[in-house]
């Protein structure tokens, strides 16, 4: 039986957190697209944009010496395709860049040579209060 393009991304959806906490930097590097635009929004107002690479590293670092089963918590909010884009909400608990914290994710997809990548996740950060 063929995937739905719904059932496709969900899929990759589901990559994406394995790989990124288990820091599986190669397959990320499928992932993310050459163009990723990464925002996040911190409680505060602080905002900080990322590129590839930088965010890459930030994931590497943050992820380096976790138990990925540990960090696999998330919620979809939303999933949808509409031709070659999609566009997935999700919520995670995830410690990037210092203690867990809860992330909102606004993430976009675009299929492009013959796989899903994101090319944009706007996020929104603050403390998690089952962390604290």
């Amino acid at each position: 039986m063929t995937q739905t393009p719904e059932q496709a991304l969900h899929d990759k959806v589901q990559d994406l957190m394995t790989f990124g906490t288990s820091a599986n930097m190669a397959e990320l590097d499928r992932i993310y697209h050459d163009d990723i635009v990464v925002m996040d929004l911190s409680i505060d107002g602080r905002l900080v944009t990322l590129d590839k690479q930088g965010f890459m590293a930030l994931i590497g670092e943050s992820f380096k010496d976790k138990i990925p089963e540990e960090h696999m918590w998330s919620k979809i909010h939303s999933l949808t395709v509409s031709g070659d884009r999609g566009h997935v909400l999700i919520s995670r608990k995830i410690p990037v860049g210092g203690p867990r914290m809860h992330i909102d994710l606004s993430i976009d997809f675009v299929f492009e040579a013959g796989r899903w990548q994101v090319t944009r996740e706007v996020n929104f950060s603050r403390p998690d209060a089952d962390a604290a």
